[in-house]
């Protein structure tokens, strides 16, 4: 199976920490839902972490990933564990109706192509009482036009980049929280947390005296694909397009929370 992208386990670990925090953060919005146990689905679960948290709190894990590397790293990580990970884009992901307490994705829907039919699976997987709980980055209103994902793509598709690039072209895009929230909302769900602006470590507005911390980040998680695709010439593409970033005064990442419920039966 071709992977979607070229993260690997390795490399995401070393900048991982910030966003387990906040998916672990984002999680205890479901109130007491965690001490109920049941089933749980992780969409996008990375190296394991937020996975083995709940799969010790009696939770059956269910978790996915679209990249191979991932997914053999909780498999690992979660070893003993009632935890079954399994490669898969989130666009081609399959509820089983009214099956999971929650459902967590956090960090992941900027990389899905179309969100809306995902979103309406993972609401008809929930049961009653159950929960949604989302993060994103990407999700500031289109009425501020393209941004950071903007400038990566106009790059990356510029006559200097675009051959190089044909076969890791950048896949994020940009979803305003009020659009999630209106998918989520005719799904029949209620909202419990809507946080359309949320701080985050990576959030803090950046000069190009914080490029070369950004680099190293950057080509280990956001533009690792084409990081990858392009060897040698990896730094002076991430270089080109995070220069462009902060000159341009986009470097918020624009992240947003969402925790939405099926109300109970």
């Amino acid at each position: 199976m071709t992977e979607t992208h070229a993260w690997k386990a390795e490399d995401f670990a070393q900048v991982n920490a910030p966003h387990v925090k906040t998916a672990l953060t984002a999680l205890q919005l479901t109130g007491d839902a965690l001490e109920q146990g049941g089933a749980f689905a992780e969409i996008g679960c990375g190296t394991g972490e937020v996975a083995r948290f709940v799969a010790e709190r009696g939770f059956e894990v269910w978790a996915s990933d679209a990249s191979q590397s991932m997914v053999e790293a909780t498999g690992k990580l979660c070893d003993g564990l009632p935890v079954t990970a399994e490669v898969c884009p989130a666009e081609q992901l399959e509820f089983p109706e009214g099956r999971f307490g929650v459902i967590h994705s956090s960090w992941v829907l900027h990389w899905v192509t179309e969100i809306d039919e995902p979103l309406r699976r993972m609401a008809r997987g929930l049961r009653p009482g159950g929960y949604i709980v989302l993060q994103w980055t990407g999700a500031h209103p289109r009425s501020e036009g393209p941004g950071m994902f903007g400038i990566l793509r106009d790059i990356a598709g510029s006559p200097k980049w675009k051959d190089l690039l044909a076969e890791a072209q950048p896949g994020s895009y940009e979803y305003p929280a009020e659009e999630v929230a209106k998918v989520l909302e005719e799904a029949g769900l209620e909202l419990v947390h809507y946080e359309p602006d949320l701080p985050h470590p990576f959030s803090a507005k950046k000069t190009m005296a914080d490029l070369p911390e950004m680099r190293e980040r950057y080509k280990l998680a956001g533009f690792a694909t084409q990081a990858a695709a392009l060897g040698d010439r990896g730094d002076e593409f991430v270089d080109e397009v995070l220069t462009a970033m902060i000159r341009a005064g986009k470097t918020d990442p624009h992240h947003a929370r969402i925790v939405a419920r099926r109300p109970a039966a």
